[in-house]
């Protein structure tokens, strides 16, 4: 239809005769044109809507083909991925300005809400009065001049989406020349570093398990040190009894002393009594030889006593210095030159460690440099045709990295064969090789990372407004009045938490990595770390902070159960089974708690308070069994295991009848 169709007001402006026929046939004209509106705006917004489609099908298919593309190699997607994140965070920076257009948005559909409301109006307005038409037809033309802005308005966007449809097609083309140009060259340098690698962490997880040997031998080491202060406890006991048995030989010198003046008192009392007559000298003489006859067996008793427990005595020193010369003291020995070979062993291991975690950090570092570098130009659209001199300074990369793997080689093998010299100086500072680059290198790399940059910008900025534009279509062809969904969250939502601590980690390694990238490019001497690296650091222990409280609370609990549980066992096997079980740990290693069992009948007496009822200890590494308990119930012991475990080997069959032996006892006595 043609303009003067869509507005008839314009061409034949209303006569009013005051007739009735002709307010009729006007209202009937406007109805009929009403009609043709409605239905030609029903026509404009179903081809709208198939432009839509057909372009979003163009959209989808370009997409397809573009990730199509990009599936062919691993790290340009992981690439993408960071791009993707870099563009969530640029639409929330520029959220203002969609909400701006989404005001306007806004604004038209109200004003189309509005232009309804007063069709509607009108057309009541129409059937109850017919004095207010010319109000109407005025309402009508202001109307039908929103109308014209609107078509004007989607005629303007049509164009700039054919445009946006044009530079998507274009960027699609030169992504895929740059991708088909470097994916040879890319593949290439990626596998050669990623065997470099692979051999650098071959030779890491060896290192690791000669470490671990290490550590074992030193675990042994210490049990052996173990062993050793109990013999030095058992020498210090052997001396306290070499103390005693010189005590003993001076008491044994003093009595022969005693002995030698009861022979001086017997001559004393001899000449006292020439004076005297003879019978009474005999028996006074007799009286005392028998007193002191009396006291010397008394006192012979006693020597040959302590003569016997110092011959004891002696001979277990004995025996214990010739054991620990024969047995402990040569071990010691081996253990000791065992100890100082492990320990430059330890000494070498522990540097070459440090210069192979040196070199294979410098490769990782030197690595993601070099796909930075590659993934940069892949991205760049101005590098369709590469340069000489980038290729130059690549390859000049390349061998400088080979030199310094070269040279960390020799000084490795120059470690090693000064290790098995003697008198050599273990704590000698090696110096770390620095990276020699000639200046045109540094300035070429410089500027080409510069130029990245700028074309990084710039792709980003092209983006962005594609995807404006694409929020733009799809609110225009959502209906208006949808309404919005919204998703409801836990607040302690285990997920959330890990996205805002993986969030926060990635926030903190971008500073980082941009302020390295800053420190490098300004080519300042490396001699201090920039502070986001420390933050980061920081960040990384409080997470395996919390991790290892999260583990400890799990242990705790863990711990508290099974406590519980053992509980419950051991009251079970005592009711079915007669036994209350108490687990003896072992002295020597307290986590080993199954060394020892004691076992109490349930049958036992009441009479008998807890620490003196009768009990067996099973010894389950000697295989071994002790009673422990009066008289009778050693006896009874002795005849039970006589009876099924010495003939019959049967240990369970011997328990059982024990427990019968102690009930059937326990009855008698009540």
């Amino acid at each position: 239809m043609t303009e003067g169709s869509l507005s008839p007001f314009l061409e034949r402006p209303l006569h009013v005769d005051g007739s009735h026929s002709t307010d009729k046939e006007k209202l009937a004209r406007l109805e009929y044109e009403l009609a043709s509106m409605k239905t030609e705006k029903r026509l404009l917004e179903q081809s709208k809507e198939s432009c839509v489609a057909r372009y979003e099908l163009l959209l989808s298919r370009k997409n397809e083909e573009f990730s199509h593309l990009q599936s062919n190699f691993d790290f340009v997607y992981n690439q993408r991925k960071e791009l993707q994140l870099k563009v969530k965070n640029q639409a929330e920076v520029l959220g203002k300005s969609s909400s701006d257009s989404e005001q306007q948005v806004r604004s038209l559909a109200s004003e189309n809400k509005k232009l309804t409301a007063k069709i509607d109006k009108f057309e009541r307005a129409l059937q109850k009065e017919t004095g207010q038409r010319e109000h109407l037809c005025s309402d009508l033309n202001r109307e039908l001049a929103a109308n014209d802005q609107y078509r004007e308005r989607i005629s303007v966007l049509e164009a700039e989406n054919k445009k946006l449809v044009e530079q998507n097609t274009t960027l699609l083309e030169r992504s895929s020349m740059l991708s088909a140009l470097l994916e040879s060259e890319y593949a290439r340098k990626n596998e050669d570093l990623n065997l470099r690698v692979l051999s650098l962490q071959k030779t890491n997880n060896e290192l690791q398990f000669k470490f671990d040997l290490i550590l074992q031998l030193k675990t042994s080491i210490e049990l052996l040190k173990l062993k050793n202060a109990s013999l030095s406890q058992k020498l210090k006991s052997l001396e306290a009894t070499k103390s005693h048995a010189s005590q003993l030989e001076l008491e044994n010198a003093a009595l022969q002393a005693k002995f030698d003046e009861y022979f001086g008192v017997i001559s004393a009392t001899v000449e006292c009594h020439n004076s005297s007559s003879r019978e009474e000298v005999v028996t006074n003489f007799v009286q005392a030889f028998k007193m002191l006859q009396n006291k010397n067996l008394v006192l012979m008793d006693k020597l040959n006593q302590f003569q016997a427990e110092i011959s004891e005595l002696q001979q277990s020193h004995q025996n214990l210095r010739d054991e620990i010369d024969s047995e402990h003291i040569p071990q010691i020995n081996s253990l000791r030159t065992q100890l100082s070979t492990q320990k430059n062993i330890a000494r070498e291991l522990e540097k070459v460690k440090i210069l192979n975690g040196k070199e294979i950090e410098f490769l990782r570092k030197s690595l993601k440099d070099m796909d930075d570098l590659t993934s940069k130009r892949k991205l760049m659209p101005s590098s369709l045709t590469p340069d000489n001199t980038e290729k130059v300074a690549m390859n000049q990369y390349l061998t400088n990295l080979e030199k310094l793997v070269d040279e960390y080689k020799q000084e490795i093998e120059q470690l090693r064969k000064e290790s098995n010299k003697e008198h050599v100086k273990h704590n000698l500072p090696t110096k770390r090789p620095r990276l020699i680059e000639e200046d045109d290198v540094k300035t070429k790399s410089t500027h080409s990372l510069t130029e990245n940059l700028e074309l990084l910008a710039q792709i980003k900025i092209l983006k962005d407004e594609c995807d404006q534009l694409r929020k733009k279509l799809r609110l225009f062809s959502e209906d208006a009045s949808r309404s919005s969904q919204q998703i409801l969250e836990l607040r302690s939502n285990p997920f959330s938490a890990d996205q805002l601590i993986k969030q926060e980690t990635l926030d903190l390694l971008r500073k980082e990595n941009l302020d390295l990238i800053g420190k490098y490019l300004k080519s300042e001497n490396i001699d201090s770390i920039p502070k986001s690296l420390f933050v980061r650091q920081e960040n990384d222990k409080e997470i395996l902070q919390s991790k290892i409280n999260n583990l400890l609370k799990q242990i705790s609990r863990l711990k508290s159960v099974y406590a519980e549980k053992s509980r419950d066992i051991v009251a079970i096997l005592s009711r079915f089974f007669g036994y209350k079980i108490e687990f003896i740990p072992s002295p020597v290693n307290p986590n080993d708690l199954c060394s020892k069992i004691k076992l109490v009948s349930k049958y036992v007496s009441s009479e008998h308070s807890d620490s003196s009822a009768p009990y067996l200890i099973i010894d389950v590494h000697t295989k071994t069994l002790k009673a422990n308990g009066n008289f009778e119930f050693k006896n009874i012991c002795e005849e039970l295991v006589d009876q099924w475990v010495s003939e019959k080997h049967l240990i369970p069959c011997f328990l059982s009848a024990l427990n019968l032996r102690i009930y059937e006892d326990s009855n008698r006595l009540k």
